[in-house]
Protein backbone atom coordinates (compact mmCIF):
# COMPACT_ATOMS: atom_id res chain seq x y z
CA UNK A 1 0.00 0.00 0.00
CA UNK A 2 2.53 2.11 0.61
CA UNK A 3 4.52 1.58 -2.45
CA UNK A 4 1.44 2.23 -4.43
CA UNK A 5 0.98 5.45 -2.52
CA UNK A 6 4.66 7.03 -3.39
CA UNK A 7 4.43 5.54 -6.73
CA UNK A 8 1.86 8.65 -7.16
CA UNK A 9 3.73 10.83 -5.12
CA UNK A 10 1.03 11.06 -2.68
CA UNK A 11 1.51 12.60 1.01
CA UNK A 12 -0.73 13.67 4.03
CA UNK A 13 -3.10 10.43 3.26
CA UNK A 14 -4.65 7.68 4.75
CA UNK A 15 -5.56 4.65 3.22
CA UNK A 16 -7.66 1.99 5.05
CA UNK A 17 -8.30 -1.43 4.06
CA UNK A 18 -10.41 -3.99 6.20
CA UNK A 19 -10.32 -7.50 5.97
CA UNK A 20 -13.10 -9.44 6.19
CA UNK A 21 -12.19 -12.54 7.09
CA UNK A 22 -9.01 -13.69 9.02
CA UNK A 23 -7.90 -16.80 7.27
CA UNK A 24 -4.60 -17.91 5.61
CA UNK A 25 -5.98 -19.03 2.22
CA UNK A 26 -4.73 -16.02 -0.15
CA UNK A 27 -1.27 -16.26 1.39
CA UNK A 28 0.89 -13.52 1.40
CA UNK A 29 1.14 -13.25 -2.14
CA UNK A 30 -2.79 -12.98 -2.60
CA UNK A 31 -2.95 -10.32 0.49
CA UNK A 32 -0.48 -8.24 -1.06
CA UNK A 33 -2.61 -8.34 -4.15
CA UNK A 34 -5.54 -7.80 -2.81
CA UNK A 35 -4.54 -4.88 -0.30
CA UNK A 36 -3.12 -3.28 -3.67
CA UNK A 37 -5.83 -3.81 -5.62
CA UNK A 38 -7.98 -2.56 -2.93
CA UNK A 39 -5.62 0.91 -2.56
CA UNK A 40 -5.68 1.22 -6.06
CA UNK A 41 -9.29 1.21 -6.40
CA UNK A 42 -9.69 3.65 -3.51
CA UNK A 43 -7.22 6.30 -4.77
CA UNK A 44 -8.49 6.05 -8.70
CA UNK A 45 -12.11 7.39 -7.07
CA UNK A 46 -10.38 9.74 -4.83
CA UNK A 47 -10.20 13.22 -5.74
CA UNK A 48 -6.29 14.46 -4.86
CA UNK A 49 -6.20 18.09 -4.06
CA UNK A 50 -2.88 20.01 -3.49
CA UNK A 51 -2.07 22.62 -0.87
CA UNK A 52 0.34 24.81 -0.38
CA UNK A 53 1.22 27.29 2.53
CA UNK A 54 -0.29 30.42 2.25
CA UNK A 55 -2.12 33.40 3.58
CA UNK A 56 -5.39 34.35 4.87
CA UNK A 57 -5.74 37.90 4.43
CA UNK A 58 -8.01 40.89 4.47
CA UNK A 59 -8.53 44.17 2.57
CA UNK A 60 -11.42 46.88 3.01
CA UNK A 61 -12.32 48.51 -0.31
CA UNK A 62 -15.46 51.02 -1.61
CA UNK A 63 -18.41 49.33 -3.28
CA UNK A 64 -17.20 50.91 -6.22
CA UNK A 65 -14.43 48.77 -6.44
CA UNK A 66 -15.87 45.23 -5.94
CA UNK A 67 -16.15 44.61 -9.20
CA UNK A 68 -12.08 45.22 -10.08
CA UNK A 69 -11.34 43.73 -6.80
CA UNK A 70 -13.33 40.62 -7.95
CA UNK A 71 -11.92 40.64 -11.34
CA UNK A 72 -8.26 40.80 -10.15
CA UNK A 73 -9.28 37.85 -7.93
CA UNK A 74 -10.39 35.78 -10.66
CA UNK A 75 -7.61 36.58 -12.93
CA UNK A 76 -5.25 35.49 -10.53
CA UNK A 77 -6.91 32.68 -8.34
CA UNK A 78 -7.42 34.38 -5.29
CA UNK A 79 -10.22 32.77 -3.27
CA UNK A 80 -12.81 35.34 -1.30
CA UNK A 81 -13.64 33.58 1.86
CA UNK A 82 -16.22 36.16 3.61
CA UNK A 83 -17.32 39.58 2.42
CA UNK A 84 -19.03 42.16 5.10
CA UNK A 85 -20.53 45.09 3.71
CA UNK A 86 -20.68 47.37 6.23
CA UNK A 87 -19.35 51.40 5.00
CA UNK A 88 -16.96 49.85 2.96
CA UNK A 89 -16.67 46.82 2.40
CA UNK A 90 -14.21 44.03 4.28
CA UNK A 91 -13.10 41.23 1.99
CA UNK A 92 -11.47 38.00 3.59
CA UNK A 93 -9.44 35.90 1.17
CA UNK A 94 -6.94 33.19 0.50
CA UNK A 95 -3.89 33.94 -1.31
CA UNK A 96 -0.11 32.75 -1.74
CA UNK A 97 2.78 34.29 -0.30
CA UNK A 98 3.68 35.83 -3.35
CA UNK A 99 1.00 36.90 -4.77
CA UNK A 100 0.45 38.92 -1.26
CA UNK A 101 3.90 40.40 -1.19
CA UNK A 102 3.03 41.14 -4.93
CA UNK A 103 0.11 43.19 -3.74
CA UNK A 104 1.92 45.07 -1.05
CA UNK A 105 4.59 46.29 -3.13
CA UNK A 106 2.67 47.59 -6.95
CA UNK A 107 -0.72 48.31 -4.76
CA UNK A 108 -0.10 51.69 -7.04
CA UNK A 109 0.10 49.70 -10.13
CA UNK A 110 -3.44 47.79 -9.47
CA UNK A 111 -7.01 48.91 -10.92
CA UNK A 112 -8.42 49.17 -7.97
CA UNK A 113 -7.77 50.69 -4.76
CA UNK A 114 -8.03 49.03 -1.32
CA UNK A 115 -6.99 49.97 2.09
CA UNK A 116 -5.91 48.38 5.65
CA UNK A 117 -4.71 44.97 3.79
CA UNK A 118 -3.51 42.48 6.40
CA UNK A 119 -2.17 39.03 6.57
CA UNK A 120 -4.72 37.41 9.57
CA UNK A 121 -2.47 33.87 9.55
CA UNK A 122 -0.98 31.43 7.55
CA UNK A 123 -2.48 28.50 6.12
CA UNK A 124 -2.73 25.73 4.04
CA UNK A 125 -4.46 26.94 0.51
CA UNK A 126 -5.52 25.00 -2.54
CA UNK A 127 -3.70 25.52 -5.39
Amino acid sequence: MLNIINSLGLSNILVIVTRYFGGILLGTGGLVRAYSEATNVALAKAKIIQKDLGIEASLEIEYSELQKLKYYFEQNEIKIINQEFEEKIKIIFEISKEKFENMLNNRKNMNFNFSNLIAIRTKYIDI
